[in-house]
């Protein structure tokens, strides 16, 4: 890995070895071993890692990935935050692994990364630019690259600002924030070197085999075909879909989002490298367009703020990349903002200009953006939906267990990519919802295999074909290192471990594994999931289990 400190512009490499295998395993590695106890965040000896794994950029499908680490602003827990596309593979491609930023520039400055190394070069001409601005004004300079780079949210390091590559992004946690602390704009990436596989033949024949498991699978096709928006229709009709800041799970205006209906809007798909499904949908609506449309802005910019016009939702969409705000924390906040005011005699629910006017406050830090820009725990702790200070995904955890669990106990905070158990509870339903058997069990598998393909690292969309065979087999023919599926599994449980030994460092400890009261008391109040509240009765089952 390259190692870069801005302050002095100085670089140096290091080499570290497979045992939490890439990735995230990686990235939260390196921040336990170099990060100071208690450091703050934003001060100069915080630290953000980009990192790679075994598989990223090979002929494994989905894998051009990339992770980002840090500790968050947001949440002050260990953070990962993974970004599709195309930056993982040109990283690979420069012979680095992973990069590692610390310290604070002396001007605003962008990191050019190449096989040679990484140079720190002054970039006051990006500052206050959109994110598109900036990577198209150094597409221009550098001809072929990978750009990651911040907005003005991150700029003015609002606490869920994000880092965008394209029309994807290093969301959730504030990692945007973390960069513009640092007075780093951009990222831009130019590799040229080829990357090793050991056994490159079979390796092929491997990765062949799984792209064709891919595209037989019906959830996968699915997603191919619709990208994630076609998830908002199911949990609506299981009435688990988030509305008016959780205070409901039935939208009136689901019909506005159907799959059939956004995917009429198409304008074209957006696939990242080596991925056979494409699921990033760019959309055009009247005159607002938005690329790689996701559920989780759809949900957290429409229903859970009233806004029933997709037109609205897809414009407030394309703001949030353009500032370099994570979605989810956005309209979390808005929403407990909206709640707060209704409470006072002001009723503002589906007000997209107020929506587009605090978006704007919030980048720049400026009036009733100000407080916001801390998002909804800090701003507006009574109207707060969110675990560990991250605001919660569009899931209602009070219909079903799992969804629960998974969120009381990630140590990112409110997260449903810990433990994707939303997918057999409310997408596939290949398990009862509604019952305390098993949970336990299933969210401690789902959150050691998922931070094994995190940190191999390939897509999580990928789990819904491929078995911890496929991906141990992949790591074995592409290191040489022999890897069987239950040690892959242990590795995984091993780097979950060390998140949360990482927190607990940081004094986030398990009093902090639960949810929101207003979830655990407030039934859901109509639809098919109505009389349902969340329950954390597996808690304890769980943690005989998880012994970190």
């Amino acid at each position: 890995m390259l190692w870069v400190d801005v302050s002095t512009g100085e670089t140096w490499e290091e080499v570290r070895g497979l045992e939490h295998l890439g990735g995230r395993g990686l990235g939260v590695e390196v921040l336990a071993e170099h990060l100071p106890a208690g450091a703050d965040p934003l001060e100069e000896r915080s630290i953000i890692t980009f990192c790679t794994g075994v598989l990223t950029g090979t002929p494994a499908p989905a894998s051009g990935r990339a992770c980002a680490v840090a500790k968050s602003p947001l949440t002050l827990t260990v953070f990962d935050s993974h970004c599709g596309g195309s930056f993982g593979y040109h990283l690979r491609r420069t012979g680095y692994s992973a990069l590692a930023i610390t310290g604070v520039a002396e001007e605003w400055s962008w990191l050019h990364v190449t096989s040679e190394g990484c140079r720190v070069i002054p970039a006051e001409e990006l500052r206050g630019r959109s994110t598109s601005e900036t990577e198209r004004v150094l597409r221009s300079k550098l001809g072929r690259c990978a750009v990651a780079c911040i907005g003005r949210a991150g700029e003015n390091l609002v606490r869920f600002a994000s880092i965008m590559h394209g029309s994807r992004a290093f969301g959730r946690g504030g990692l945007g924030a973390v960069l513009g602390s640092k007075r780093v704009k951009a990222l831009a990436v130019q590799g040229t070197l080829g990357i090793p596989l050991a056994e490159p033949a079979a390796f092929r024949a491997e990765a062949l085999k799984c792209h064709r498991k891919l595209l037989s699978n019906p959830a996968c096709m699915t997603l191919k075909r619709y990208g994630t928006p076609n998830v908002l229709e199911k949990v609506n009709f299981l009435g688990v879909l988030p509305t008016r800041n959780f205070s409901a799970g039935v939208f009136e205006h689901a019909g506005s989002f159907g799959a059939e209906e956004v995917i009429g809007h198409l304008q074209a798909e957006e696939g990242c490298f080596s991925c056979p499904l494409r699921c990033g949908k760019r959309i055009r609506v009247g005159k607002a367009e938005a690329g790689s449309l996701e559920y989780e802005s759809l949900f957290a910019l429409g229903p859970n703020l009233g806004i029933g016009e997709l037109e609205h939702v897809v414009r407030l969409a394309r703001v949030c990349d353009e500032l370099g705000m994570d979605t989810i924390s956005a309209g979390g906040t808005l929403a407990a903002y909206f709640e707060a005011l209704e409470q006072r005699g002001n009723p503002c629910w589906g007000d997209f200009r107020l929506a587009l006017r605090l978006l704007g406050q919030i980048a720049e830090r400026e009036g009733e953006g100000m407080a916001l820009a801390e998002g909804s725990a800090r701003a507006l702790p009574e109207h707060s939906i969110s675990v560990k200070r991250l605001e919660l995904p569009g899931y209602d955890p009070r219909g079903g267990v799992g969804v629960a669990l998974a969120y009381a106990t990630s140590p990112r905070g409110g997260c449903h990519l810990r433990a994707p158990v939303y997918v057999d509870e409310y997408l596939a339903q290949t398990v009862d919802r509604r019952t305390t058997q098993g949970k336990a069990e299933l969210v401690k598998h789902r959150q050691d295999l998922h931070a094994a393909i995190d940190s191999l690292v390939m897509c999580r969309f990928t789990a819904r074909a491929l078995a911890p065979e496929n991906y141990a087999r992949l790591f074995t023919l592409a290191s040489g290192e022999h890897l069987s599926p239950e040690e892959l599994l242990r590795r995984g449980e091993r780097i979950f471990c060390m998140e949360v030994r990482f927190n607990r460092r940081e004094g986030v400890g398990e009093e902090e594994d639960t949810l929101p009261e207003r979830l655990l008391t407030h039934e859901i109040p109509s639809g098919p999931s109505a009389g349902m509240r969340a329950t954390l009765e597996p808690l304890e089952e769980y943690r005989s289990l998880r012994r970190c």
